[in-house]
């Protein structure tokens, strides 16, 4: 509600990568021009795509727009991974994806009433999705030639590099550094906050692509909206600003998603 323009947020995000930097310091591999490359489109579309999200969020509901992103993410994962990468999951495998995949899609279903809310949001949703899963196999990619520590410090630099490239519009220095946009005060720290938590959550992501599927991976996102749901509904009556309308078709409905999901987790274990 604080922050209306997406390329603040984008900015905001894509700076903070810069951070990773850090990791120079373990691991100080020069790639080459070719894996140079494939580093900096991997951090340029990760930003691309955070504009995108935004951009969706503002013109629709985030409990609605939020899921949509995350239940497509894996279908065009599994795509370009298909393709590109040339994956192929085995029968067991694949089953389990249709589980979590279904389990993302019943999460993020809505009424016909919510899709004319949403309906200016979707199309922003879907190419932040396409531009999202891009990044994340090229980042699969980077994996399979470059050590770990590197390959993610150099596309995190990509992308710092596109997201100080927003500063370019003119605008952009305007509402990111002297107007209200910029967030302050609580909203700051609840910002800097969830970033923390973000980036360590991209880490561990980012680990888990580069020693598993990267399909697979992108298809657990319906766990963390499991989990979302679960801390609305425990956190709820404590912070009433995370309260959400919870009919029983809508509880119904997300219990029933966390079941294919523990179907999902548990042939995934098993396989």
């Amino acid at each position: 509600r604080t922050v209306q323009k997406p390329a603040v947020y984008a900015f905001s995000v894509g700076s903070l990568s810069g951070l990773a930097a850090v990791l120079f310091w373990f691991d100080r591999t020069v790639p080459t021009p070719e894996q140079f490359a494939l580093n900096a489109a991997t951090g340029v579309l990760f930003v691309a795509a955070l504009f995108l999200f935004f951009t969706a969020l503002r013109r629709g509901e985030a409990s609605r727009i939020v899921p949509f992103i995350g239940g497509t993410i894996p279908v065009y994962t599994f795509l370009f991974s298909y393709l590109f990468l040339h994956e192929r999951l085995t029968a067991h495998e694949l089953t389990a994806f249709a589980f979590l995949v279904a389990a993302a899609a019943l999460i993020a279903r809505e009424t016909p009433g919510e899709r004319s809310r949403n309906r200016g949001a979707y199309l922003p949703a879907t190419i932040s999705a396409i531009c999202f899963a891009a990044s994340s196999v090229l980042l699969k990619t980077v994996f399979l030639s470059q050590p770990f520590l590197s390959g993610f410090a150099w596309t995190r630099l990509a992308a710092f590099s596109a997201a100080m490239a927003i500063l370019l519009h003119p605008a952009s220095p305007r509402a990111i550094f002297g107007g209200r946009e910029r967030p302050r005060g609580k909203t700051l720290a609840l910002f800097l906050g969830g970033q923390i938590a973000g980036a360590i959550g991209f880490l561990g992501v980012s680990y888990a692509v580069a020693l598993a599927s990267v399909t697979l991976v992108n298809a657990l996102q319906g766990v963390q909206y499991a989990i979302l749901f679960v801390l609305i509904v425990l956190l709820g009556r404590t912070f009433p600003q995370l309260r959400e309308r919870l009919t029983s078709a809508i509880v119904l409905q997300k219990v029933l998603a966390m079941i294919l999901i523990g179907i999902g987790l548990a042939m995934l274990g098993a396989s």
